[in-house]
C-alpha cells in the first residue's frame, strides 16, 4: 500500500488536533471543576444531573410556598393568642357579674365593658395576612364577621325571628301576653311589650297581621322581622342582643349556575352539599316559575349518568339532597334546561411538597360561631355544626343580655358556656399549631433532601482534581511528543530516503 505524503500530513494534523482537544478538555474541567460541561461529555450523566437539578429547583419553590404558609399561620396564631387573652378578660367579668353581691348598676357597667370586648373580638377575628382574611374561609377578600343583632327566643322556635336590622345601645326584652295559649304570626295582630332599659319600663307594640313571608316591626332604631306562620304562646319571650354575623364562606356552601334561555334566572343554593348536584327541568313543554303548575324536575348525583325524579314545587324553591335550590327569578323554564349546584371548598391549601399541601386559612364559623344569614332567604340563625355552648359570639351576646337584664342565673349559665367555648377555641388553636409543625418538618426534610441531591450531583459531575492534574500532564507530554514527531516527519522527502 502506497502511503502518500498528504496522508502523512493528515495523520500528523489529526494527532495534533486530538492531543490539543484533550488538553483543552482537561483544562476546561480543571477551570470549571466539572466533569460534565455539555451534554456530549456524558449524555446519560447530563440527563441525570438535569433531573436532580430540577428536583432542587422544585425544593426551592416549595420552600417559598412554606414561607408564605408560615406567614398565614404565624399571623393567625398571633391573633388566636390575643383572642384568648380577650376571652380570659370576658371570663373575669362574667365571674364578677355572677356574684350575688354585685348591684344592678355594676352589672350594667360590666355589660358596657363586655360590649367593647365583643367589638374587639370581632376585629381580631377579622385579622388578615397580606390583605387576605384569615378566618373567612374561601372569601378571603372580605372580613369574616360584622357586628349585628341576634335574638334569643324562649318557649318558641328560634325561627320566629327571621332577621334583625339596626342597632341598639342596650338589649331589648320582649314579652307576649297573648290571650290564648297559642297564636300564629300573621293571622291576626299580636300585641306584646318590650323594654329597652333592662326591664325597668315597658312599652306596647304589635305584630300586625300579614304574610306570607316576613312581617317587620320597628322597636326604636331596631327592625325585627317576624316569620309569618310561626307560633307564639303566653310564655314566649325573647331578647334582642349583640351578635356577630359571619360573612365568610362555610364548609359545604355551594355555587349555583343556570344553563338555559331565561336571562332573569340567578339561582342560589342554600344548605350543606358534599358533592355536585345537577338539576334538570322535566315539564313539557314549559312551566312558569311560581305558577299553578308545579315545577317538575329530576336531579343527578353522578354527573348526569343517572337521574332521580323529585317532587315538584309550585314556588321557586326546589328541595334537593343537602338543601334547597332557589331558582332566583321569574318567567318560564323549558324542558331539559339544567342547574348545577357545585360545593365550594372553603379551604385554601398551599403545596409544600409533591402531593402534600397544608391549609393556611380557617373557616371562622368553626372556630368562633356567630350567626349566619341564609343566602337564599336572608334568614339568620346560629351557624350549623357548632353546639350553642361552643359558639363564643352567641355566648357573649347572651352574657351581655343577662347582665343588662340583671339576670344573675343567666350570667352563671353564660359563665359556664364561656369556659366551654374557650376550651373549644384552644383546641382549634392546636389545629393551627399542628399545621405549623408540618411546615417545620417539611422545611427540615427539604434541607436534607437538597444536601443529599447536591452530593449526588457532585458525585456525577465533579472532577477528581488529582486525576485531572495527572491526565493533564500526560496530555501535555503526548502533545509535545506529537509535535516533535510531526516536525521530523514533515521535513522528510524522497531525497532523504534516497540518501
Amino acid at each position: 500500500m502506497r502511503i502518500a505524503r498528504s496522508m502523512i500530513y493528515t495523520q500528523s494534523l489529526n494527532g495534533m488536533n486530538s492531543s490539543m482537544s484533550e488538553i483543552l478538555r482537561l483544562g476546561e474541567q480543571a477551570a470549571s471543576q466539572k466533569r460534565i460541561n455539555r451534554p456530549s461529555d456524558d449524555p446519560s450523566g447530563a440527563a441525570l444531573v438535569l433531573d436532580l437539578q430540577s428536583h432542587i429547583n422544585s425544593l426551592a419553590q416549595y420552600n417559598e410556598n412554606i414561607t408564605s404558609a408560615k406567614g398565614w399561620l404565624d399571623t393567625a396564631n398571633e391573633q388566636m393568642g390575643t383572642i384568648s387573652k380577650t376571652i380570659i378578660r370576658m371570663q373575669e367579668l362574667a365571674e364578677q357579674g355572677a356574684t350575688g353581691t354585685v348591684t344592678t348598676k355594676q352589672r350594667d357597667l360590666i355589660a358596657t365593658e363586655l360590649r367593647e370586648l365583643q367589638v374587639q373580638l370581632v376585629g381580631l377575628t377579622n385579622g388578615d395576612y397580606a390583605g387576605n382574611s384569615l378566618f373567612a374561609g374561601a372569601a378571603i377578600d372580605k372580613p369574616a364577621y360584622q357586628v349585628g343583632l341576634g335574638a334569643t327566643v324562649e318557649n318558641a322556635n328560634q325561627t320566629l325571628v327571621h332577621s334583625i336590622n339596626g342597632d341598639a345601645e342596650k338589649s331589648i326584652a320582649i314579652k307576649f301576653p297573648v290571650p290564648t295559649a297559642t297564636q300564629n304570626v300573621g293571622v291576626a295582630a299580636i300585641p306584646f311589650t318590650y323594654s329597652e332599659d333592662g326591664g325597668t319600663t315597658w312599652k306596647n307594640a304589635t305584630i300586625p297581621a300579614g304574610g306570607p313571608g316576613t312581617i317587620p316591626v320597628q322597636l326604636g332604631g331596631v327592625e325585627v322581622n317576624f316569620e309569618a306562620g310561626e307560633q307564639i304562646t303566653q310564655d314566649t319571650s325573647m331578647v334582642i342582643r349583640p351578635a356577630a354575623i359571619y360573612t365568610g364562606s362555610i364548609d359545604g356552601e355551594a355555587d349555583a349556575r343556570y344553563y338555559g334561555a331565561n336571562a332573569t334566572i340567578n339561582p342560589v343554593a342554600s344548605g350543606v352539599f358534599k358533592s355536585p348536584i345537577a338539576v334538570r327541568i322535566e315539564n313539557d313543554p314549559s312551566v312558569t316559575i311560581g305558577g299553578a303548575t308545579p315545577v317538575e324536575f329530576s336531579y343527578s348525583l353522578d354527573n348526569g349518568e343517572s337521574w332521580i325524579r323529585a317532587t315538584g314545587s309550585t314556588d321557586e324553591f326546589l328541595n334537593i339532597p343537602g338543601g334547597q335550590l332557589d331558582l332566583g327569578g321569574t318567567g318560564v323554564l323549558n324542558k331539559g334546561e339544567q342547574f348545577l349546584v357545585n360545593p365550594v371548598d372553603s379551604a385554601i391549601r398551599i403545596e409544600i411538597s409533591e402531593g402534600n399541601s397544608v391549609q393556611v386559612n380557617s373557616v371562622g364559623s368553626n372556630f368562633f360561631g356567630g350567626i349566619y344569614a341564609d343566602k337564599a332567604t336572608g334568614a339568620t340563625a346560629a351557624v350549623d355544626g357548632l353546639p350553642p355552648e361552643k359558639n363564643i359570639f352567641e355566648v357573649v351576646g347572651n352574657l351581655i343580655a343577662s347582665l343588662e337584664m340583671d339576670d344573675q342565673d343567666g350570667v352563671k349559665k353564660c359563665l359556664g358556656d364561656l369556659k366551654i367555648a374557650n376550651e373549644h377555641i384552644t383546641t382549634e388553636t392546636g389545629v393551627l399549631g399542628g399545621r405549623q409543625n408540618r411546615l417545620e418538618f417539611a422545611l427540615d426534610a427539604h434541607g436534607k433532601s437538597k444536601i443529599s441531591t447536591e452530593s449526588r450531583i457532585s458525585a456525577i459531575q465533579d472532577i477528581d482534581v488529582a486525576k485531572v492534574s495527572t491526565e493533564s500532564d500526560r496530555a501535555n507530554y503526548i502533545y509535545k511528543s506529537v509535535l516533535s514527531t510531526s516536525a521530523k516527519i514533515m521535513n522528510m522527502s524522497l531525497l532523504d530516503y534516497l540518501k
